[in-house]
């Protein structure tokens, strides 16, 4: 089904037929520096990246043509093999500023919503791609989460932004959710993941405190934990991930200069991760882990 918007025709995507023209795109350094492959070396290559995205499961992709030229400028689309669809775009760099890619996209989520059946769509951003993270705003995709992840080709981890968007408002929307941890002493574990985990308190109950809140970041609201007192019998050990994307060995070296026991050092796991992890006086277990 082709689409049309005001400056672009949007036409299924054939990989035999725009590989060349997408070529273009995909082999691009600076377009692909947020993709999750490296640049492709060859026109071939292209078509068979095409091919194999366009061969996932629930896949419509489209190439994008520029109507007053009829040039290939990029693509555009809905991804396979997700559980929720995932809007999906690249443009060459040449089009860059233009707002094509709002175009294109909004003709997506069109698509998604009034003939595809689909109640809602999702991109995942890298977080330092400020014109996709803007695109995704031009097209009413809200920030719905964050978390970490690194491709194959990247030496290091990266934070990706979860946008989502609903065909109609959602119900129900859960904000936050924090382990609340039974402690012995609520000030005493406070200063130890102040000084281990370089965590910032939101809010405290209490004198001497018997309740806690934690946060992992510098912002107002995030990841945290809650603190709560209990005799010592009755904290019986817990486990929770916290997971980075960055600052993974600044807080490892944080940890071992704190005064945390039973530290486990830094390993690969099978799943993935690296991770290391240490314990609190009740045993509680703290893992910190980030992309492998």
């Amino acid at each position: 089904m082709n689409l049309e918007t005001a400056r672009l025709e949007l036409l299924p995507l054939d990989p035999g037929r725009h590989a060349e023209a997408l070529h273009a795109v995909y082999g691009n350094a600076a377009v692909m520096r947020w993709w999750t492959c490296p640049p492709t070396g060859s026109v071939e290559q292209t078509r068979r990246l095409l091919a194999d995205e366009l061969a996932r499961p629930g896949a419509t992709l489209w190439a994008l043509r520029r109507t007053e030229d009829d040039l290939v400028i990029g693509m555009a689309g809905l991804l396979g093999g997700v559980a929720i669809p995932g809007l999906t775009w690249i443009l060459a760099e040449q089009v860059w500023g233009h707002g094509f890619a709002t175009e294109a996209a909004t003709a997506v989520v069109d698509h998604a919503f009034q003939h595809a059946g689909y109640d809602r769509v999702e991109a995942w951003v890298e977080s330092s791609n400020t014109r996709s993270t803007a695109v995704c705003r031009k097209t009413g995709l809200i920030e719905r989460g964050r978390l970490p992840q690194r491709y194959e080709h990247r030496e290091k981890p990266h934070e990706t932004v979860v946008f989502g968007r609903a065909k109609k408002p959602d119900p129900i929307s859960v904000l936050h959710l924090d382990p609340v941890l039974p402690v012995a002493d609520v000030p005493a574990t406070v200063e130890l993941l102040r000084a281990a985990l370089k965590a910032r308190v939101s809010f405290t109950a209490g004198e001497p405190a018997d309740v806690a809140g934690l946060v992992f970041g510098p912002w107002s609201t995030g990841p945290g934990v809650r603190l709560v007192r209990r005799p010592a019998q009755e904290c019986a050990p817990l486990e929770f991930t916290l997971d980075v994307s960055a600052g993974f060995a600044d807080l490892h070296q944080a940890v071992v200069a704190s005064s945390v026991t039973g530290i486990e050092p830094p390993a690969d796991r099978p799943w993935g991760t690296r991770e290391f992890a240490f314990r609190l006086p009740e045993g509680h277990r703290i893992v910190v882990s980030t992309p492998g």
